[in-house]
């Protein structure tokens, strides 16, 4: 059995919209992720490819595998939904006509990638989606955005699992003075921390590594709701197996779950309650206070996030509000 991923991240094209430096950043740190734990992935990137070579990449990730293989594709970038209905991927070319309308042939149609994995021979088919969507067809900032739960339930087989850091357009992605983690970049950090093992078992699944990486972003940014669609056995097969009985991984699933249910000191993002007990552990396990501290500061990594993205809205806010005095 074989595990392959093909890694995409689209920063930029030619349609006026602001460049998504995130989606370098999620390619690379999923990768080392994958590389850098027992998930024996053999990995290919492609930052800002050109329309073509995504496609015969896709085509050849998906066609050039057994049926006994676990296939992982990732995607991050533009994805747009036009008038059609229908949702397409963005190239750096991808562009919109004299009319305003989106020149498809410089697209990837959602419709292609659908093909190419209900012909793949692969027997485990694992698809991540950490995109901006936006709407064309002279579609109001003012309007309601719309959902992508049909695009998502279209995709979905006995062999496939989707999972995408959300469910609906946006108008605007996230400015770069946020310094937020995505929905990629946590779940990259429970594979490679261990911390999305749950059970404590030294493996995870698709849909462990899911459910952490929601959680986090639940606490971070509650208005993002990332979502998890298809074969529940897919998404239960092991992924990558950590080691979960080193001292490290043992505190970090340790303070996870205390996070939960304790109260947190959002001015110096410590937990609270369960100290005592927290330092019993830590010299139980025979970590520095140093260390404990750095994993503590990762655990409560989203209240921080979310303090800052709270911030940075009542500022904008409050500049809109001047203005319109």
């Amino acid at each position: 059995m074989g595990k392959i991923a093909l890694l995409v991240g689209v920063s930029v094209c030619d349609m006026g919209f602001p460049p998504l430096r995130k989606a370098r950043a999620n390619v690379e740190v999923l990768k080392r992720a994958l590389q850098g734990t027992s998930s024996g992935f053999v990995v290919q990137t492609l930052n800002d490819p050109s329309l073509l070579d995504m496609m015969e990449a896709i085509e050849q990730l998906f066609r050039h595998c057994e049926d006994t293989d676990q296939v992982l594709f990732f995607f991050s970038g533009y994805g747009i939904k036009d008038v059609d209905g229908q949702l397409y991927f963005a190239a750096p070319h991808t562009a919109l006509d004299d009319r305003g309308n989106l020149i498809r042939s410089r697209t990837m149609p959602i419709r292609f990638l659908h093909n190419v994995m209900d012909t793949s021979p692969a027997g485990r088919q694992v698809v991540m989606f950490d995109c901006c969507f936006r709407q064309t067809g002279g579609v109001s900032p003012t309007e309601g955005e719309t959902l992508m739960e049909d695009t998502y339930n279209h995709l979905i087989g006995d062999r496939r699992v989707i999972l995408s850091a959300t469910t609906s357009t946006q108008h605007l992605p996230e400015p770069d003075s946020l310094d937020a983690w995505s929905y990629t970049r946590y779940w990259a950090e429970g594979a490679a921390t261990g911390a999305a093992d749950i059970d404590c078992d030294g493996s995870l699944t698709v849909k462990e590594l899911h459910y952490y990486a929601q959680r986090k972003l639940q606490v971070a940014a509650p208005d993002q709701h990332p979502q998890f669609y298809g074969s529940e056995d897919t998404a239960n097969q092991l992924v990558l197996q950590v080691p979960s009985q080193t001292p490290i991984v043992r505190y970090r699933q340790f303070l996870e779950k205390i996070a939960q249910t304790s109260e947190i000191d959002t001015t110096e993002f410590r937990i609270l309650s369960g100290r005592n007990t927290l330092n019993t552990f830590r010299q139980h396990l025979g970590l520095s206070p140093q260390d404990a501290a750095n994993i503590e500061a990762d655990v409560l990594r989203p209240f921080q996030e979310r303090q800052q993205r709270v911030q940075l809205y009542q500022e904008l806010l409050s500049k809109l509000t001047q203005g319109t005095e």
